[in-house]
């Protein structure tokens, strides 16, 4: 059947060269009573009318009888697809008494000429054409006649499942999956808006903060050819006061970072990846001043998530979706929590109200409107789970204060931790946070 390196598991599955199915026609009601000739018979002839090809090996086992259906080899890799169309199959022939535990990869059939020990019988090859299908055909017939698509009619479907999920999914406001060259040219935009903010110059505090930031911006644009000459034009307009030695040292460090090889995975290039979060802690940037500047990199974390719930509430309405408010207006029982009436959970509540066995209510509060034909009638059943509706609110007095025991000045200063207990005070384990001992000058008792 199907070949494995070496033992017969999954992990050693080296090539896919049939599709079968086991049938147990002995266990069924409507086939047991019958010959092997005259069951076999009733499979082909279903088989042909299900429009499948005629089975390359029919196997009588000694009870039952197996279908093999050979195919061109498959690799390992399609097993997905080897297994959704056993499953299909084994729909195919239900009627006949399939062995699920069969329509797995590693399964073996008794070989022709053996003694099935159980029957007594020979298992031998009764019928088959010796051809082999391609995988894509036969899979095909097999969907078709299970009443499933094919592979082509599942692609269109999925398609169309694509189509109607997102009509007309309107631009995203917030930059997503970005590459990190575009990402620190948006970056770049928001700290020059930034830099307007603050009157075109920084103030002391944030000018190598900020003048880093934009060299690192510019070290992850691979077009760009001027990265000294750019940032010490933008160190004399927006930090003209930064020290000539701190500006060659960013500019320097630049340079070393732009010089690296851009590879697969650009986080692990060795460059600067700063969030926009940790840029926004670093210059003092709130999420109103990044509203109020129209950011759209550098902002707080809490910010970027109410961005997020704000786009998702929008792509909701635009699908139809209804609000809170607007769904328990119309759904009575979740306002009212209806279920806690019943000492039930919520949704062991829906499942035996589906089901009508819903219990009698514990609080009397009116018929559930949401049940159909309950007039009202409460209480004639208490829950276990609510002592209080079991069990009436002793009426008995309350038993009497007793006064505190009076304690002697060596207990009081026990029980108020002034005076050490059992706390050691030499030796290697030592505690550290235990009291020093308090120093008296009166001997204790003896």
């Amino acid at each position: 059947m199907n070949r494995f390196a070496r033992r017969r598991n999954l992990d050693q599955l080296k090539a896919l060269n049939a599709l079968y199915v086991d049938l147990d026609w002995h266990k069924t009601a409507n086939w047991r009573t019958q010959s092997p000739d005259e069951v076999e018979a009733a499979i082909l002839r279903h088989a042909r009318a299900s429009n499948l090809p005629a089975p390359s090996v029919v196997l009588r086992s000694g009870r039952g009888s197996a279908l093999i259906w050979l195919i061109d080899e498959m690799p390992p890799q399609a097993l997905p697809r080897w297994q959704t169309a056993m499953r299909a199959l084994g729909d195919v022939f239900a009627r006949f008494g399939v062995d699920r535990s069969s329509q797995e990869a590693a399964r073996i059939f008794r070989l022709p000429g053996s003694i099935n020990e159980k029957s007594g019988r020979r298992v031998r090859v009764s019928g088959g054409s010796a051809a082999r299908h391609h995988f894509d055909a036969l899979s095909d017939d097999i969907f078709q006649a299970a009443g499933l698509p094919t592979r082509a009619e599942l692609q269109v479907l999925r398609a169309e499942k694509r189509a109607k999920r997102r009509p007309t999914a309107p631009a995203r406001a917030m930059p997503f999956g970005l590459p990190p060259a575009a990402r620190f040219r948006q970056i770049r935009d928001d700290l020059e808006a930034i830099r307007v903010a603050h009157g075109g110059r920084l103030p002391e505090g944030l000018r190598n903060t900020w003048l880093h930031l934009f060299a690192t911006s510019l070290t992850h644009d691979p077009r760009e050819t001027q990265l000294a000459q750019k940032i010490e034009e933008m160190a004399q307009v927006a930090t003209p006061d930064l020290p000539p030695q701190e500006v060659a040292a960013i500019i320097r460090s630049a340079e070393r970072q732009a010089a690296r090889d851009r590879g697969a995975t650009p986080l692990k290039d060795g460059r600067y990846h700063y969030s926009g979060a940790t840029i926004a802690e670093r210059l003092g940037i709130s999420g109103e001043d990044a509203r109020a500047l129209g950011l759209r990199q550098i902002m707080p974390a809490q910010e970027r998530k109410r961005l997020k719930a704000e786009a998702e509430r929008k792509r909701r309405e635009r699908n139809g979706a209804q609000t809170r408010v607007e769904y328990l207006a119309k759904n009575s029982a979740s306002r009212r929590e209806i279920w806690k009436e019943y000492g039930l959970s919520r949704s062991t509540y829906y499942k035996r109200k589906k089901d009508g066995t819903l219990p009698p209510r514990l609080v009397a509060q009116g018929p559930d409107r949401s049940v159909p034909g309950t007039g009202g009638t409460i209480g004639q059943g208490r829950s276990r789970n609510f002592p209080a509706a079991r069990k009436a609110p002793s009426t008995a007095p309350a038993p009497p204060t007793l006064p505190p025991p009076e304690n002697s000045e060596r207990e009081n200063l026990d029980l108020n931790g002034d005076f050490p207990l059992s706390f050691p005070t030499k030796g290697k384990y030592r505690c550290r946070n235990a009291p020093r001992p308090l120093t008296s000058t009166t001997p204790h008792p003896s």
